[in-house]
Formats: C-alpha cells, sequence, structure tokens
C-alpha cells in the first residue's frame, strides 16, 4: 500500500475495523477483512442472462462457477472499470466482486451505524454497513456483497450442468 494512502485514511481510534480498500468506479469502498477469501487479478467471465445489471456472469473460481459482481455498478449504476476480482463466501459458494484498483489492508474508523449509514434505504441499506472517511472522501464499509439473488444462483447451477 503506497504512503499516500496510508495518509488519506483516517486513522483508527478505539473500535475501528480491519478492511479490505478499494475503489468501484468513482467510490472508495472497503469490505472486513474476515469476509475475504482472496484478491486476483480478473478472470474470464462469460454473460449471464436473466441476471440484474450489475452482475457481469459467471466465472470459475477453484474448480467452480461463481458469480461476478459489478461493484461499482451495484452502488451507483454505472458500470465501473474493473482492475481485481476479491472473492468473498456467500450462500452456497464463492462471489468475486469485480472492482477498481485495491489499495491496500487498512484498520479504518467508521461512523456508528446511526450515522450518515441510516440515510441508506433499499439495497444501499442491506449492502452498506458504515461510512467512514479517506481525506474528504466517504468510504463505504460494505457487507453482504455477497447477497447473490436466489436466481443467479440457479442460472449458475444450470450452467454448472
Amino acid at each position: 500500500m503506497s504512503e499516500q494512502f496510508d495518509q488519506l485514511v483516517a486513522p483508527a481510534t478505539g473500535a475501528g475495523v480491519v478492511a479490505l480498500v478499494f475503489r468501484a468506479g468513482p467510490l472508495y469502498c472497503a469490505l472486513p477483512l474476515d469476509e475475504i477469501v482472496e484478491t486476483m487479478r480478473p478472470l474470464r467471465t462469460r454473460p449471464l442472462a436473466g441476471t440484474p445489471p450489475y452482475v457481469r456472469g459467471l466465472t470459475i473460481m477453484r474448480g467452480a462457477p461463481a458469480p461476478v459482481i459489478d461493484v461499482a455498478r451495484l452502488l451507483t449504476g454505472v458500470e465501473g472499470e474493473i482492475a481485481r476480482y476479491v472473492a468473498v463466501q456467500a450462500g452456497p459458494g464463492l462471489v468475486a466482486c469485480a472492482t477498481g484498483p485495491v489499495l491496500g489492508v487498512q484498520k479504518i474508523r467508521v461512523a456508528p451505524p446511526e450515522g450518515p449509514a441510516a440515510l441508506f434505504t433499499g439495497v444501499s441499506k442491506a449492502l452498506i454497513a458504515a461510512v467512514g472517511t479517506v481525506g474528504t472522501d466517504p468510504l463505504l464499509l460494505l457487507r453482504s456483497v455477497g447477497a447473490v439473488p436466489d436466481e443467479v444462483w440457479e442460472a449458475a447451477g444450470e450452467v454448472a450442468a
């Protein structure tokens, strides 16, 4: 991780979360480190019809089909530049979170759940656990990125069969 990034992330005081910080389009995002299986360069991904727009398709990870979620598109509605896949365990298997550059592991300070994160509704509320900062930009601490709709798992199972 670069020294510049170390200086941008607000240092944790008291309670903090050790997280993998990455870009998702214009956003800084983080996933708690204990939810991450591994990171890798993007793998070959095949489109999958009948899935939400943020599902880029399927890839093969560790010998099994895994849905690929475009995190920028999920959060902003706009397709993001993909630099890395971050694998997380979800339900019946792994999910590849397609992200921009991974900036590193950092202990971050976040606002309590009743703070800025309480303003989110719907899907965003289910995904955003808390809000922190990177310099003067918000940092979204995500949770349950692995919450893939059942129809995606069903389509993945059909492809595997």
